[in-house]
């Protein structure tokens, strides 16, 4: 967390204002696949390299700005120093389904996960977990949520196969329209910043950029 991770080819790393409109490239791109006929095509096409590239940018000033920051970006980048991709998280959005839970056990949650579709299934976007998981970890928070699109069943299956329970369902508003997303839970986020890279399909749904 905070310094470069160096992996198979690629380092995680905290992202810095410079990374946005590379942040911004991968997350439309890859918004754009991992979505497709699982969303209405407008909520796709609203997503722009300039509009993504402004909400990083935003994000990541606000963290700079923060005393004591509860939020959390990082990014993946290969050995040609290209960004192939980035991971946010913090404090659990409002569900009180989980609140009982939550006044119990500190919870963080992963909002974004993203791999740039030519480079999944080479261990980044566990390696990005595990350096968000880290910083969780490090700010109390050691119970992690991750929402995904209930109909996203690579991302539903990459979760499970690295230990994620499945707490319950919600719903979000994407620009007006409703959506159904299922949330997994990790009631130790330790084991995930043990997670060594390996072979899998990583596509993750983020909402809030």
């Amino acid at each position: 967390m905070g310094e470069a991770r160096e992996r198979r080819g690629f380092k995680v790393r905290a992202a810095t204002l410079a990374d946005a409109p590379a942040m911004a490239r991968v997350f439309v791109d890859t918004f754009r696949t991992a979505h497709r006929g699982q969303i209405p095509e407008h909520l796709l096409l609203e997503r722009t390299y300039e509009s993504s590239t402004q909400g990083w940018e935003r994000t990541l000033r606000e963290i700079a700005a923060a005393e004591d920051p509860q939020e959390y970006v990082c990014v993946a980048e290969d050995t040609a120093g290209e960004i192939v991709g980035i991971a946010m998280g913090g404090p659990p959005a409002d569900w009180p389904f989980d609140d009982a839970n939550r006044a119990a056990h500190p919870t963080g949650e992963c909002y974004s996960l993203y791999v740039h579709t030519t480079r999944q299934r080479s261990g980044i976007g566990r390696a990005l977990l595990a350096d968000l998981a880290t910083f969780l970890v490090s700010r109390g928070r050691r119970r992690l949520a991750i929402g995904v699109l209930a109909v996203n069943a690579p991302a539903r299956a990459f979760y499970e196969r690295i230990g994620g329970t499945l707490l319950g369902q919600r719903h979000f508003d994407d620009s007006g329209v409703l959506l159904d997303e299922v949330v997994y839970i990790w009631n130790d986020a330790t084991c995930l910043t043990r997670v060594e890279p390996a072979n899998s399909a990583e596509s993750e749904d983020v909402r809030h950029i």
